[in-house]
């Protein structure tokens, strides 16, 4: 046995010095099993972009010929990549993915873990950044999940922004925000005369979004004026459209301490109302004694009769013979007046349960106050947004705002113009029932209506 086991390990020892004694060639002939990498249950691979632009592969990779394609990529580091077998089936895939990613990257990691994605870093450009944001939402390989994406803008040294009501109405938003929901967000809660010219950047001050959402509310009550940052500090200037609203603002300064977080206050005193129309112009809340009316002239007979209008109703002057007031009169802006609190009162404008989302129910409401708005053209239009007790105080008063913006918005694709349209918000502040009651509480959520003081 001895003998058989000695002939065999000296029957090899001649081949293989055989095969060495022939040369490479013989040799790797003579090489038929190829042995692959050892089983990898946890496969993973990382690449991070250092920012020097250093590429740093970590894990696993299936092949030599993988590994050795990976680190043909300008800047890659490859030592730290092992071979195993098991890799997922989108690893080509994946890593392509990746690599593609951290070239919009200044520095970053992407990572793999069986079929999870991972991506974080900090954007090269703006172009990247806005790239990036639309690649991960919507463009990821098949099969594969992102579980977790962060990307940051570029940096920005002097970080400023800017929400500003100019004379005419509308609002422009420019400076940096760091992501596009916050714009969109912004957008949506300053209304349909808003424009941006905002960019995208990092570096932003601690508590950035929480210190607008603060002072958002207020903002619906300048009738021109700014938010600001700028060298660090926040500032709240304007000129708010009442002097009710001026002391609201005041009010909110000291309730919640926002001189103490860093916020500058600078109000401008409203433009004082226009007096108010004398006694005899104005037109009896009551209803007029009946008239007997005298024979028409050749000039009334020929103006066309008035079409009668379902409510709100716009009744004619008690003289007979008086021809309807221009549009623009005092008694035609006390019709208004009378008929949009009518309408008010009746507290019809319903929203769903703590969204400024109009609930079904409200376009026969919604249409009539168009009407009647339509009815004296050239008046001014405030539409004021109230609340219940419920939840925080800044809360509501943000919810009081949206919900007077959504009627705005209503109102205007019912053709009442944008620039005659003011929204308000009170909050919970001017109630008009207990908001002890689910009745009271039903009473103070309610949206009114009116002609501006002074219009």
């Amino acid at each position: 046995m001895k003998r058989h086991l000695r002939h065999l390990v000296t029957s090899g020892m001649i081949a293989l010095g055989l095969a060495l004694a022939s040369g490479p060639s013989s040799l790797a002939q003579s090489s038929v099993v190829a042995v692959p990498p050892p089983q990898v249950a946890d496969y993973w691979v990382s690449i991070s972009r250092q920012p020097g632009g250093t590429l740093v592969f970590d894990g696993y990779a299936p092949s030599v010929a993988v590994r050795d394609a990976l680190g043909l990529h300008a800047g890659a580091d490859i030592s730290w990549l092992k071979l195993g077998s098991g890799a997922p089936s989108g690893y080509d895939t994946a890593t392509a993915f990746g690599l593609d990613v951290l070239g919009r990257l200044s520095e970053g990691r992407f990572a793999l873990r069986g079929s999870v994605l991972s991506v974080s870093g900090v954007a090269a450009t703006q172009a990247d950044f806005i790239a990036l944001h639309q690649t991960l939402a919507d463009q990821v390989p098949p099969g594969l999940i992102l579980a977790m994406a962060e990307i940051s803008a570029p940096h920005v040294e002097s970080y400023a922004f800017s929400l500003r009501r100019q004379p005419n109405g509308n609002v422009l938003l420019s400076g940096f925000v760091p992501k596009p929901e916050l714009e969109q967000r912004l957008l949506l809660a300053v209304g349909a005369r808003a424009s941006s010219t905002l960019r995208f950047g990092s570096g932003e001050p601690l508590n950035f979004e929480a210190s607008i959402d603060k002072i958002l509310p207020l903002f619906a009550l300048l009738k021109e004026g700014e938010i600001k940052l700028a060298d660090g500090a926040w500032l709240f200037s304007g000129t708010p459209l009442t002097a009710a609203d001026a002391e609201s603002i005041r009010a909110t300064f000291a309730r919640d301490h926002l001189s103490e977080a860093g916020w500058g206050l600078a109000l401008a005193a409203p433009a004082p109302s226009a007096p108010a129309a004398p006694e005899q112009t104005q037109v009896a809340s009551t209803a007029p004694e009946p008239v007997v009316a005298e024979p028409a002239s050749a000039e009334e007979v020929a103006q066309p009769a008035a079409e009668p209008v379902e409510p709100p109703v716009f009744e004619a002057a008690p003289q007979a013979q008086v021809a309807p007031a221009p549009s623009g009169s005092p008694e035609t802006l006390e019709q208004c007046r009378t008929t949009l609190a009518a309408l008010s009162a009746q507290n019809g404008i319903l929203f769903r349960s703590g969204a400024a989302v109009l609930a079904e129910g409200t376009e026969a409401i919604l249409a009539s106050m168009a009407d009647a708005i339509n009815h004296c053209p050239g008046a001014a239009i405030d539409v004021a947004g109230h609340t219940d007790s419920d939840g925080e105080a800044a809360a509501n008063l943000a919810l009081s705002v949206a919900r007077a913006e959504a009627v705005i918005t209503a109102l205007i694709g019912l053709g009442v113009g944008p620039e005659r349209l003011y929204a308000i918000g009170y909050g919970e502040s001017q109630p008009v029932a207990d908001n002890a009651t689910a009745a009271g509480k039903a009473q103070n959520r309610r949206i009114v209506v009116s002609v501006r003081q002074g219009a």
